[in-house]
């Protein structure tokens, strides 16, 4: 029998982190997972359990009763499921059934009839999943200065590059590209939040020849531009985006001219789901952002929070540990939520 969780610190902790989720004061995907995996660390040291399959249905249990409420937030759902593939991993046993061998093009495999253990018992099994965490936790820490490091193997001498969006990420990948080449950044302002404002004085202020300039404009610059350097807000399961809203015009602006269209993106924001889902709606931000109510009354505006970028539009994605073409997301995401074939929760 599973035992309720008691109301101590979890719960305070989650209350206070779907409070700083609604008022937006977690800036960062980073930020988010850090908050996401804090949560995991006080449900599993606070839960009730005694073998490595109680703690699963722990786990599920208050993953489904927390994206009830927060259906939108993907990431925090892919440190969720990231976390539940550790504990099946641990629980795996392998057994060899026979020693008949196959041809591979990777070499010799033999059959194995893979089977899991969830007898695992808690002294075992909380020690490992404290590290597992500890490693995670590094891993977002690491993640922006792991992905700007590679940035002077993609920007060369006297390039031009575009971005749109705010993107810590994208941001650092930019910095440190400057300290070994000279190139130049064209931002879009982004409206109506005029992210690009920002970014692109923080660019200028570290020594980058920077140009600001109107969304309407992209498409005119765009035939200038060497590469297109984007962050994204998830990626599904397909390669497609979601991303900033105009980066799916920016995208078809730079496929229409031929320019490689780049995405810097943590491991965090692989998403084991499918845009076709009706969950991953755009959320529709307050139209008087936009265009205000008083000025025609009887006018619909729709503002969505952001656009998705199908995989045909996108060249490379580069991770904080590795990089690849869209067609290479889904084995990504295979080897990060170990999803059997006969699982379709997400598919």
């Amino acid at each position: 029998m599973l035992t309720r969780i008691a109301k101590t610190d979890y719960e305070q902790e989650l209350r206070k982190f779907l409070n700083e989720l609604k008022n937006r004061e977690l800036n960062s995907s980073t930020q988010i997972g850090l908050a996401a995996v804090r949560l995991i660390k006080k449900l599993i040291g606070e839960s009730k359990w005694t073998t490595a399959g109680e703690l699963l249905e722990i786990l599920k249990k208050e993953e489904k009763s927390l994206f009830e409420c927060i259906p939108n937030e993907t990431n925090v759902r892919n440190i969720w499921k990231r976390v539940i593939k550790i504990i099946k991993d641990e629980s795996v046993v392998i057994e060899q059934r026979n020693q008949t061998q196959i041809d591979s093009l990777q070499g010799n495999l033999f059959q194995s009839n893979i089977c899991q253990n969830l007898s695992l018992s808690h002294n075992e099994l909380k020690p490992i999943m404290i590290e597992a965490l500890s490693e995670i936790i590094i891993e977002l820490e690491s993640a922006v200065a792991s992905i700007a490091s590679q940035s002077v193997e993609h920007i060369y001498e006297n390039e031009v590059i575009f971005t749109m969006g705010k993107s810590q990420t994208v941001e650092a990948f930019l910095k440190y590209a400057a300290r070994k080449r000279r190139f130049h950044v064209i931002v879009a302002e982004n409206a109506p939040y005029l992210d690009g404002h920002e970014i692109s004085s923080n660019l200028q202020k570290a020594g980058l020849d920077v140009t600001l300039i109107t969304d309407s404009a992209i498409f005119t610059i765009i035939s200038r531009v060497n590469t297109v350097i984007v962050g994204t807000k998830s990626i599904f399961a397909n390669g497609g985006l979601k991303a900033h809203t105009g980066t799916h015009s920016l995208a078809l602006a730079a496929k229409h001219h031929n320019i490689p269209l780049i995405v810097c993106s943590s491991l965090l924001k692989l998403s084991p789901e499918y845009f076709a889902n009706t969950n991953n709606l755009p959320e529709l931000l307050p139209c008087d952002d936009v265009l205000s109510s008083n000025f025609q009354p009887n006018l619909t505006v729709l503002n969505p929070s952001f656009d998705y970028v199908p995989p045909e539009l996108v060249n490379l994605f580069i991770f904080n540990t590795t990089k690849t073409a869209p067609s290479y997301v889904y084995r990504l995401i295979r080897e990060m939520y170990a999803i059997e074939e006969d699982e379709d929760e997400f598919f």
